[in-house]
């Protein structure tokens, strides 16, 4: 009786030596609840501690607190435990933050795409905006000619390189921008048969050429770093651009805009403005259908193959005759786009497949058409009969090679 007595006389004091631990947050930012072995190599700390494990931190209803630190010794689970004072608490944590903040990297600029900008444009320059200068500027004389050129292909390398030194390139600009340096000749070449079609100096015809690469590069390039375009939709808006360019040399052919001189100008518009709407239209397919690069490279090839298969229907329809095959060549080209963007909507070709699925359609179609001429032995180069074949063998290569990479997946 005596000793339940005692117990009871001494149950509150034994309540309140009694201390209950609640984790706490071990930096200042209340946002790293342990010290992991990956955490610990990175700051530093606990280094004297071998096979660390964990660390936390807890407190105590009095505002005390403890460090336990978990680690093996002789394969079995040992913890150190460290009582701290609220101050040796607070400079636990600062510390930890300090630590952190100074194994942050900040973000680093994107340039993957760099390297192929600053090669590609001076490629350009040295193929194209080194032989355009000394023309544009008609400059006598070979040394004159010479210094031009050299001086211009080195600026195709030193503005790129300085302008882009500090900002982001992504792959997809440096394609936009290769895209727009090259299809811009023809823009401003285009824009020049408008503007100025009886003018033919040295000036005219080489300078409109550049200045329409120089600004549809920059804008193509700015383009892609606005829009936040991936690779595959501008390589698509690439690839329809360029259908309509096709288009509109159909379109001119087909309306007799090429077989008058007064018509010249019209066709021209007309060449230009199919050009816009198959950009136009290659962004807005863009924005309903996820493509690839690979998808892009594969949907040029089957508007290419509906061309294809559409001319051994005119040949056989249309006996010869020029607007024909045009026009056959256009509704081909639709039906083959159409088709390919359908069959293209569960498939996500890589790059490489892409382009191995376009090697294949051109090979099957040189084979086909150079067995076909060898067996010619007449010479008669029957337009039915080599167009046959050569779709046949177009078709054959890029099926293979869509089925093989298809069924691979």
């Amino acid at each position: 009786m005596r000793i339940l007595t005692l117990l009871l006389l001494l149950l509150p004091a034994l309540l309140a030596a009694q201390q209950i631990e609640v984790q706490v947050p071990m930096d200042s930012s209340g946002t790293i609840a342990e010290i992991t072995p990956e955490l610990r190599a990175r700051t530093g700390l606990f280094s004297e501690v071998v096979d660390f494990l964990s660390a936390r931190l807890f407190q105590g209803g009095d505002s005390s607190f403890v460090l336990e630190v978990a680690f093996r010794r002789e394969g079995r689970l040992a913890r150190s435990r460290s009582a701290l004072t609220s101050a040796e608490a607070l400079a636990f944590r600062q510390g930890l933050t300090h630590r952190l903040a100074l194994t942050v990297r900040a973000p680093g600029i994107n340039q993957e795409g760099r390297p192929g900008l600053v090669v590609r444009q001076t490629m350009m320059a040295l193929g194209f905006y080194g032989w355009a200068v000394p023309l544009m500027l008609e400059i006598e004389g070979s040394r004159g000619s010479i210094a031009a050129y050299m001086l211009t292909s080195a600026a195709g390398f030193a503005f790129p390189y300085y302008l882009t030194r500090n900002r982001p390139v992504t792959t997809t600009q440096t394609m936009m921008t290769t895209f727009g340096s090259t299809r811009g000749l023809l823009y401003g070449h285009l824009v020049r048969k408008m503007i100025a079609p009886d003018e033919h100096s040295e000036a005219s015809e080489w300078g409109l050429p550049m200045a329409g690469s120089l600004i549809a590069s920059m804008a193509a390039f700015k383009l892609a770093e606005t829009s936040g375009l991936e690779l595959g939709s501008a390589e698509l808006i690439g690839v329809m651009g360029d259908f309509g360019t096709g288009f509109g040399l159909g379109t001119a052919h087909v309306s007799d805009l090429w077989d008058h001189e007064n018509r010249e100008t019209a066709a021209h518009a007309t060449l230009l403005g199919m050009t816009g709407l198959g950009l136009a239209g290659g962004y807005l397919l863009s924005q309903r259908e996820h493509y690839t690069r690979g998808d892009a490279y594969v949907l040029r090839m089957e508007g290419i193959l509906g061309a294809q298969i559409m001319m051994p229907i005119v040949a056989a329809l249309a006996d010869k005759r020029e607007k024909s095959y045009s026009a056959g060549a256009m509704a081909g080209g639709v039906l083959g786009v159409g088709i390919g963007n359908w069959l293209l909507r569960d498939e996500d070709f890589d790059f490489s497949e892409g382009a191995l699925i376009s090697c294949g359609h051109i090979a099957g179609g040189l084979l086909a058409g150079g067995l076909t001429y060898l067996i010619d032995s007449s010479d008669n180069f029957d337009g039915l009969v080599y167009h046959s074949t050569i779709a046949l063998g177009s078709l054959a290569g890029h099926a293979l090679l869509y089925r093989t990479f298809k069924l691979r997946r």
